[in-house]
């Protein structure tokens, strides 16, 4: 394969298919993917429009142009939004991109922007339940349950869904659960009205009759249950009954073993990404949700041990040979070939830019992989509370103090005597 020179910058590189041919010459990738974009953010004067040149610089300086070339050439909403934009043609604006019809162009988009200090930033998983629920309530609610269900979402989930995007940021996880309570307070509704039943006559009868005749997911409409209860329009002595807790199945200790021997060993059919997740899952008993949301802020690589904090209770030690995995991971994060993903503050970042990977797509990745996720977990809690307090557990691992109390009942472990005999062998006194 010969060597090929660019006419532009004067760069030798690899044929592959990006390379674009011209009148004096082929031209690199990176060359190809400025001359794109020049033209696209093009504000009809011959220059790039003033607003967006921080897009043009951070975009156009991406480690791999061949996947900036990816989406502009392979996405054909891209073009004529990115003109749109520097035209004037539409406002550079949150409200602009929410009405446009490619959603998920739009969405990316924004994220470009919001990196790099275009657009103010929002929280775009706010963004997309605000967006569902205006979609929801036009297309998938009877007119006469309309109102009810905007008042609930409005008072209820979406005043929930602003306070936590203020002070804490909003997962995937938190907004697909209100995007499933404010589905099944129309499912509920729907059903009563084939019941020949008005929400203000409902009874127990139907609320027991509505539990157990589906599926354990219409517990989802609890939330509206309770809402409807605070406000008046049920009674005030209406319960939905919970279902039965089934105890579930743990691994074997020595499973869980050769599982942690095997996430120390590289392999190709698992990732060092996936191996550093599967770790956290299977020595700290990490949900998913949180793991994907770790931020490198919350690992600590300066001191001689790796430190990891999962909660507001401080670091937590990594035993070794595990920590050098963190360690690999941390160094060496990816995709880096995303244009806002190179300084990510991220543990495990996404292929969005500037966010952290999908629970949902990690959650594939591992259990393809051939993690035993859900019984992962569960075996990992129970170590922990075989080892210590559930207090000091539960404030270690991020968990409630009483989740963790019914995995140390399960197991048949008390701790009821655990402080005087402390306290009798002279470790712990009293003032």
């Amino acid at each position: 394969m010969r060597e090929l020179i660019c006419p532009r910058c004067h760069l030798c590189g690899q044929r592959h298919r990006w390379w674009a041919h011209r009148s004096d010459g082929i031209i690199c990738p990176r060359c190809h993917l400025t001359e794109r974009l020049t033209e696209l953010l093009d504000d009809g004067t011959g220059r790039i429009a003033p607003a967006l040149l921080p897009l043009h610089e951070a975009y156009t300086a991406q480690p791999n142009p061949d996947a900036g070339l990816v989406w502009l050439y392979c996405n054909r909403h891209v073009p004529p939004l990115l003109t749109a934009l520097a035209t004037g043609h539409l406002p550079l604006s949150h409200e602009a991109l929410d009405d446009h019809p490619s959603s998920q162009t739009a969405m990316h988009l924004r994220d470009l922007l919001m990196q790099y200090g275009v657009l103010e930033q929002r929280d775009r998983y706010l963004v997309h339940f605000e967006n569902w629920l205006r979609q929801f309530l036009a297309g998938n609610t009877a007119a006469e349950d309309r109102q009810l269900i905007q008042q609930f979402a409005t008072w209820h989930s979406l005043h929930k869904l602003r306070h936590r995007a203020e002070h804490k940021g909003l997962t995937p996880g938190v907004t697909a659960r209100h995007r499933l309570e404010v589905a099944f307070a129309q499912r509920f509704l729907a059903w009563l009205r084939e019941h020949d039943t008005a929400l203000v006559d409902c009874t127990q009868a139907h609320m027991d009759l509505w539990i157990t005749s589906g599926n354990t997911s219409r517990q989802c409409s609890r939330a509206f249950i309770v809402w409807a209860r605070a406000n008046g329009i049920l009674a005030r002595h209406l319960q939905l009954p919970y279902p039965k807790k089934q105890p579930r199945e743990a691994l074997t200790h020595r499973d869980r073993l050769q599982l942690l021997h095997e996430l120390l060993a590289p392999q190709r059919s698992r990732l060092l990404r996936d191996r550093a997740a599967a770790i956290l899952l299977v020595l700290f008993a990490q949900p998913l949700t949180r793991i994907a949301t770790l931020s490198m802020d919350d690992i600590n690589l300066t001191s001689s041990e790796v430190q990891i904090t999962f909660g507001q209770h401080g670091p937590v030690p990594v035993p070794e040979p595990f920590g050098q995995v963190l360690r690999e991971h941390a160094e060496n994060r990816g995709p880096y070939n995303i244009a806002a993903n190179r300084t990510s503050p991220w543990l495990f970042p996404g292929r969005c830019p500037g966010r952290h990977i999908h629970p949902v797509h990690l959650r594939n990745c591992l259990r393809d992989s051939g993690i035993p996720l859900v019984r992962s977990r569960i075996t990992a809690l129970r170590a922990l509370v075989s080892e210590m307090p559930p207090a000091i557990a539960a404030q270690a691992v991020g968990y409630t103090a009483r989740c963790v109390e019914e995995h140390a009942n399960t197991i048949g472990m008390s701790w009821v005597n655990y402080v005087p005999a402390r306290r009798g062998s002279g470790e712990l006194t009293t003032s």
